[in-house]
């Protein structure tokens, strides 16, 4: 499903990986993570930011929600966008063809990487093979990807395409155990894999994380893994027995969407198109349409699918790796060669072509006109006609919601015509941009947007949709008629505009889009693979080509913009109007009455409307139009100097740094260090790029002072981030990004991009910042609907988060109680829309106030200059900052600093102290219990905290320990909870960190078949099986897993941005520290890695070898972790343990209210805030010290600190 999104938005984010993301913007920093995916090391769940952002994903899924391409305007890793031809040169090595070879590939400026483009003559499987480069020793990503072409289109069942991507997941011929790949791919770094089916693609993925150890040879890890992927495509077992347990897991994915107004208005819309084509089928697939015919039938129809579409000529495979290409290709061979041989053209392009010569016969266009011979050319029907268009469809969401899509009629992108000139580019370029005069800034003026964007929102083989999406307030829903004529104004205002203009701004993206992709760095491994599998697919694009496609756009074509055009007019589209003030119509009469249907599948009410004649005259050819609106300028922020700062400094020897990687581990140090701000420095020499990077974070205790104080900075932070737009929104579409946000502890501010304009950036950015402080005060009344707009979107945002899923929101209520200093959800509601706003009413001038004080009164900094940047700039930056942000600032003392602590949940015996003898039956002793807000919600959910402590107590030896039992706990938990009992789509096993260092392992099960205690019981039974699981590995077990953590902790950044985020992850750290705690421990991953750094041995391991004394990685064994791994499981997790801390944040479903309310009274359990702060009283806090000071303490020699 490839739907539009904004530009900020990643290239693919899978529907399946649902992530805790921290509860409320102004709660204190969680790191939780993905339900489903492998819980990170403390390498990531340490820092304020991720410093390894990995591709890990929960389960087999359905496709994103949001566009499979990259954006528009920007150069994606890999493009599926061609030039014309495809090479006519190609060479024969024995049992391969070489299409393109290394150096014939057109890459960026720094990429390092070797390519090679190959078919194998046993079975015509055409292979990307990608050596890394890495150096020896190195530890990084290596990953694979197989595309095939089917999907959901093809399904002769509903979801049967989605249940065999499924079931290929569950065991083959050559490894017959469920969970053997998942298991071999954890033994690598943490390894994982994952898969999506889409419309008519299903793509497999896989990741380990490995050390370069012989370039000559592949890795055994990926030879291994890639063993197991290609018998997927060899023979797969497809056994009875689990195809229960898999379609009761189609059905708990199929629930889950039930409560997204995603989901529930994508369906929609698929059930707006012509139900002759296969876009109007139902591809998630449930319960009930998955069993309609039987289990036999099922069955047959799921192998027939494998034997049709799992043919190795439809299918595409892409290789990272850090062996030579030549190691690759021969393991490649070794693996994939053995896929059956087949042969033919891939099934799309088969019949477009049987379908083309009918369509030139039948088309009534001129022949001076263009024909676009794709559309329509492969199912022999539109999936958008004449009956579907020229209508004004209403949908009623779950949450608040109010916006209005406009689709438009458009060809497939890689219809011939569109392949090379991209018109849709340059028209997503200017219907969506935001400068002065443009459809935005008008609407944005009139108070009716909170956003706006534009761009190919599906894509299939034989059509797309051009969708303009426009996010409305409640104001600009009142007016929604008005805000539909600006639209097409705009529209015909673009239209109007000549070829000569036009070209310009085709020009300018061409021109960006190049310099993007010559300084490209390399990114996710894991993304690139399933990228380029797809691309591979592109007959007609020169495989050299293959990385640069977006960023090769032809010449500017102005028959084929204006053939385009002509497809944006009011009888050639579907509006979509999703407003959730309809819901009183709703309940005001039966809905057939006042014409409302609702979709089978995932409940949404909809109702439509056909445009009239008159209608479509006026917006076709609208009879006026708003002064306002004009075209906008062209981009005066493209750069063009790309020198670099290491080779303008003659005492730098910049192709030895280039060539040693060894710098990157080098620090950043400290230039600016005095009692207001500490400005810490590194200038690039390694990547080689004109890039720079800024980090600011300015602490302060008034952000989070009140509840009041907090959202004052909120709204500032809206009213800041969409005023911003009409400095430096050019800057932004030419490389150089920002963001301004507002965390508890103060604000932190992001400047990135191309450093020859990033000063300026920062200097605009930083000066709107005070210069908007003060039209704040003064009452400008063109604030005031900007000012109103943020608070109310802010109240919107704040109230949906009740409408969460189940396990999100028990993640919020449970650190409701972790963390000793939080607000709750309601306070900021009262704030904005309750009692508290009706007597004191939130006021521009009090927000500007509290802005100003948090940002200019009692601060500190820390800052961050990294990449293309001398000292002197530095410095520059320095000044600025002390100028505008600490000069009539007083220092911040340590006392006044910002610190949040974690409270210590009881132990049973503390528990029965509280609440009395009655709760030292139950295990958990201390219950959250909370009720779905949404009467349509299906799913319960649990949260089980088991509270290990501070990170003081452990060092890091405990941390070492604590990653290594959770990372074997994911796959042993998700395979006993999910696969075997199922439970629940979502199963999880996740370290998580909150406030002031204070550690949890915690299990998360979101469930529609169990009760909350239930689902309490089968996790305690869980671990005690977990336990028998640690008891029954072997020493050189432990090793392998304990060596596979080491490996994902000590992973080699891979660009210049990775860099930095490590960095300054490690400076962050030490925010809120006092002064002798507040050098970073840039060393901190290599030592916690050395904890579990162990020498695999032949044979029995002495047992004998533990010692209370630190030790270095030779002398660790196996033995020596199964014996600390044990009594780290005893002493936090066992139910009997007098030590365990532990408790159950639980979130009931509305159909299990009564149990709800029959918990609720009971000894132990809390479900009211005002519960949470009188049990606060009782607890006490943990240490907030940091573990990376222990061994070489930098407090105090006298006393007790010693």
């Amino acid at each position: 499903m490839k739907l539009t999104r904004a530009p900020s938005a990643p290239a693919r984010v899978l529907f399946c990986c649902l992530m805790i993301v921290e509860a409320m913007p102004w709660t204190t920093v969680n790191y939780s993570t993905t339900p489903g995916s492998r819980p990170p090391t403390s390498k990531a769940a340490s820092s304020v930011q991720s410093q390894k952002q990995q591709r890990q994903h929960s389960g087999r899924g359905f496709p994103p929600l949001q566009s499979t391409r990259a954006p528009e305007n920007t150069a994606s890793d890999v493009s599926s966008s061609p030039d014309d031809g495809i090479n006519d040169i190609c060479s024969s090595d024995g049992d391969v063809i070489v299409l393109a070879d290394d150096p014939d590939f057109v890459k960026p400026d720094r990429d390092a990487r070797k390519y090679r483009v190959i078919k194998l003559k046993e079975n015509n499987l055409k292979v990307l093979l990608v050596s890394d480069q890495m150096a020896q020793g190195a530890v990084g990503t290596e990953a694979a990807a197989v595309h095939v072409q089917a999907g959901h289109f093809d399904d002769t069942i509903p979801g049967l395409a989605h249940f065999h991507e499924h079931m290929l997941f569950l065991g083959t011929e050559k490894y017959p155990k469920e969970n053997d790949y998942e298991n071999y791919l954890s033994q690598y770094g943490g390894g994982s894999s994952n898969a999506y089916t889409d419309m008519e693609d299903t793509n497999y993925y896989f990741s380990i994380t490995t050390p370069n150890e012989d370039p000559t040879k592949t890795s055994e890890g990926l030879t291994g893994a890639l063993d197991r992927l290609a018998q997927f495509f060899i023979k797969p077992n497809f056994d009875p027995d689990a195809v229960d347990r898999e379609t009761n897991a189609i059905d708990s994915e199929y629930v889950n969407g039930k409560t997204s107004d995603s989901w529930r208005n994508y369906q929609a819309l698929k059930s707006f198109a012509n139900q002759d084509h296969p876009f109007g089928k139902f591809g998630c697939g449930n319960l009930e349409t998955l069993t309609a015919k039987g289990k036999p039938k099922l069955l047959e129809e799921l192998q027939n699918f494998w034997d049709t579409y799992y043919q190795s000529y439809n299918l595409r495979l892409s290789v990272v790796g850090h062996a030579s290409l030549d190691a690759l290709q021969k393991t490649v061979q070794e693996t994939f060669g053995a896929v059956p041989f087949s042969e033919g053209i891939p099934r799309y392009e088969q019949a477009i072509q049987a379908n083309l010569e009918k369509k030139q016969k039948t088309t009534n266009a001129k022949s001076s006109d263009l024909i676009f011979t794709r559309e329509g050319a492969v199912y022999g029907s539109i999936a958008f006609g004449p009956e579907q268009l020229g209508m004004i469809r209403s949908i009623v969401p779950l949450l608040e919601a109010r916006s209005i899509k406009v689709h438009f009629a458009v060809p497939p992108l890689d219809d011939p015509e569109l392949r090379d000139s991209k018109p849709y580019r340059v028209l997503s370029h200017l219907l969506g941009h935001e400068s002065p005069g443009s459809l935005h800034a008008l609407l944005n003026e009139e108070g009716y947007l909170t956003g706006l964007s534009s761009g190919i929102g599906i894509d299939s083989s034989d059509f797309s949709l051009f969708s303009i999406t426009m996010s409305l307030t409640p104001k600009g829903m009142a007016n929604k008629d008005k805000v539909l004529d600006l639209l097409f104004q705009w529209v015909a205002l673009i239209r109007d505009t000549g070829p000569d203009q036009l070209r310009l701004y085709h020009e300018e993206l061409r021109q960006m889009s190049t310099i993007n992709f010559r300084f490209r760095e390399n990114g996710n491994p894991t993304d690139f693979c399933s990228n380029a599998a797809q691309a591979l697919f592109d007959e007609y694009q020169d495989p050299k080509l293959l990385l640069s496609g977006t960023s090769m756009t032809s010449q500017f074509d102005p028959k084929v913009v204006e053939a385009f055009l002509l497809r944006m007019i009011p009888d050639n589209a579907l509006i979509v109007v999703t407003n959730s003030d309809l819901k009183e119509e709703l309940q005001s009469a039966e809905l057939s009455e006042k014409g409302w249907s609702v979709e089978p599948y995932y409940g949404a009410p909809h109702k439509q409307e056909v445009m009239s004649e008159n209608q479509i005259q006026i917006w076709q050819s609208p009879p006026d139009f708003d002064r306002r609106l004009h075209i906008p300028e062209l981009n005066a922020y493209i750069p063009d100097d790309f020198s670099l700062r290491c080779e303008e400094n003659s005492s730098s020897a910049p192709q030895e740094d280039a060539a040693d990687r060894s710098v990157i581990s080098v620090p950043p140090v400290p230039i600016v260090d005095s009692d207001k701000m500490r400005l810490w420095h590194k200038m690039d020499t390694y990547w080689r790029v004109p890039k720079a990077f800024i980090r600011l974070s300015i602490m302060t205790p008034d952000v989070y002072a009140s509840p009041k104080s907090m959202t004052y900075n909120r709204i500032f932070q809206r009213i800041l981030n969409d005023d911003l737009n009409s400095f430096v929104y050019d800057a932004s579409l030419a490389g150089c990004n920002y963001r301004v946000s507002c965390t508890p502890t103060g604000y932190r501010i992001s400047v990135s991009g191309y450093s020859q304009k990033l000063s300026f950036l920062l200097d605009t950015l930083t000066a709107r910042m005070f210069s908007l402080i003060e039209e704040l005060k003064a009452g400008d009344a063109a604030l005031k609907d900007k000012f109103d707009q943020a608070r109310d979107g802010l109240c919107r945002e704040t109230k949906n988060y009740r409408l969460d899923s189940p396990y999100e929101v028990a993640n919020y209520n449970s650190r409701l109680l972790l963390e000793e200093s939080v607000w709750y959800i309601d306070n900021y509601i009262d704030l904005m829309e309750g009692e508290s706003a009706e007597k004191q009413p939130l006021t521009m001038a009090e927000c500007a106030e509290a802005a100003e004080d948090s940002i200019s009164k009692r601060i500190k900094c820390e800052a961050l200059c990294m990449g293309n940047i001398a000292p002197h700039e530095a410095r520059t930056v320095g000044d600025m900052v002390s100028e505008r942000f600490l000069a009539s600032s007083s220092v911040l003392s340590d006392v006044e600093t910002p610190s949040f602590r974690s409270l210590k949940l009881p132990t049973r015996e503390e528990a029965m102290g509280i609440f009395g003898p009655v709760t030292s039956d139950r295990s958990i002793p201390l219950i959250y219990a909370d009720m779905a807000y949404s009467s349509s919600e299906e799913n319960s959910a649990v949260e089980l905290i088991l509270q290990v402590g501070s990170e003081l107590e452990m060092g890091y030896r405990g941390l070492a320990i604590f990653d290594l039992i959770t990372h074997i706990a994911y796959n042993s938990a998700y395979n006993r909870l999910r696969t075997n009992e199922q439970l629940g789509y979502i199963v999880s096993v996740v370290p998580r960190k909150t406030a002031g260092n204070a550690w949890s392992m915690t299990v998360i099960v979101q469930s529609s078949v169990a009760t909350p205690d239930q689902l309490e019981e089968r996790m305690e039974a869980w671990l005690e099986s977990f336990r028998d699981e640690l008891i029954n590995m072997t020493p050189a077990e432990y090793a392998s897993e304990a060596n596979a953590v080491a490996a994902q902790l000590l992973e080699t950044d891979t660009k210049l941005s990775q860099e930095v985020s490590t960095f300054w992850g490690e400076i962050l750290n030490t925010e809120g520290m006092t002064a002798n705690l507040r050098t970073p421990a840039f060393d901190r991953l290599q030592k916690l890695s050395e904890e579990l750094s162990v020498e695999e041995m032949d044979g029995e391991e002495d047992e004998s070898n533990e010692s209370d004394s630190p030790s270095k990685s030779s002398d660790v064994t196996g033995a020596i972790l199964k014996d600390r791994v044990l009594s780290f499981f005893d002493k936090y997790f066992t139910a009997s343990s007098p030590n365990r801390r532990a408790m159950s944040s639980r979130l009931y479903s509305q159909r299990f209210k009564k149990e709800f309310e029959d918990i609720r009274e009971q000894p132990g359990v809390v479900s009211k805030f005002s519960d949470i702060k009188h049990l606060k009283q009782y607890l006490s806090s943990w240490p907030t010290a940091p573990y990376w000071r222990i061994d070489n303490s930098t407090v105090t020699s006298a006393g007790p600190f010693r």
